[in-house]
C-alpha cells in the first residue's frame, strides 16, 4: 500500500521502522532526515548506509549522536559506510547485500544520482535500476529499507520514470514540505553607480 505523507525536515519516522521500502523524497535527497535516522538507528545496532549522492555528513550523524548518548563512538561503529559512484557500484552493492547473510537496516542516501549518468545508455541505466529496485524489495522483505529521492531536473526527462517507479514499489513516501525561505529583516539596498 503505498501512502503519501509529508514532512519538514527535522521530522523523523516512527520507531521501530517496519520492514518494506520506505522512499523519503526531497531537495537535496532528504539528506539531513536520512542522517539522522542513521542515528537514531544506529542506537539500536548495526544498519548499512550507502551514499550515492555524496551527501553522507558523519558529522551531522555524530552531533545527533552526541544528544542521544554518552558515547556516541560506539554507536557510529554500527553504522557501515559505503559510497556509489556509477550505478553499476549501486547495482553489485544493493546485490551484495541482498545476498549476503547479515540482515541489517538499509538505508540508501539519494539513489537515483547514479542513474542519471548520460554517458550509460538509457535502456542499459533502466535495466541497472531494474536490478537494483528487486534487490532492495528483497532485501525489504527483512529488513527496513530507506531510500531517499530529490527533485529530477527537466534534463533527466528521459529517466523521470525511474523516480515515479521507486515511488510506486514504496509501502511509504515521505515528501518534504517545502517551506518558504525566511524574509531577512535587513533590507540591502542596490548599488547604484552613476557614471
Amino acid at each position: 500500500m503505498n501512502i503519501e505523507r509529508s514532512f519538514i525536515s527535522g521530522d523523523t519516522p516512527g520507531f521501530p521502522l517496519p520492514n518494506g521500502l520506505l522512499v523519503v523524497f526531497g531537495r537535496h535527497g532528504g539528506a539531513d532526515l536520512m542522517l539522522d535516522l542513521a542515528a537514531r538507528l544506529s542506537m539500536n545496532g548495526h544498519l548499512y548506509l550507502l551514499d550515492c549522492g555524496n551527501r553522507s555528513n558523519i558529522y551531522r550523524v555524530a552531533k545527533t549522536l552526541h544528544t542521544l548518548t554518552n558515547d556516541p563512538v560506539t554507536k557510529l561503529k554500527n553504522i557501515h559506510l559505503s559510497r556509489a559512484f556509477t550505478c553499476y557500484q549501486v547495482t553489485a552493492l544493493l546485490e551484495k547485500l541482498a545476498f549476503g547473510t547479515e540482515k541489517v537496516p538499509v538505508l540508501v542516501l539519494d539513489l537515483l544520482t547514479t542513474f542519471m549518468d548520460e554517458s550509460v545508455q538509457l535502456a542499459e541505466s533502466r535495466m541497472l535500476f531494474d536490478h537494483a529496485l528487486e534487490n532492495l524489495l528483497r532485501i525489504s522483505q527483512s529488513m527496513p529499507v530507506v531510500v531517499s529521492a530529490k527533485p529530477l531536473l527537466s534534463i533527466s526527462s528521459p529517466r523521470l520514470s525511474l523516480l515515479e517507479e521507486l515511488k510506486s514499489h514504496a509501502f511509504q513516501v515521505w515528501e518534504e514540505s517545502v517551506l518558504p525561505a525566511p524574509r531577512s529583516a535587513a533590507v540591502q539596498l542596490p548599488l547604484l553607480v552613476d557614471f
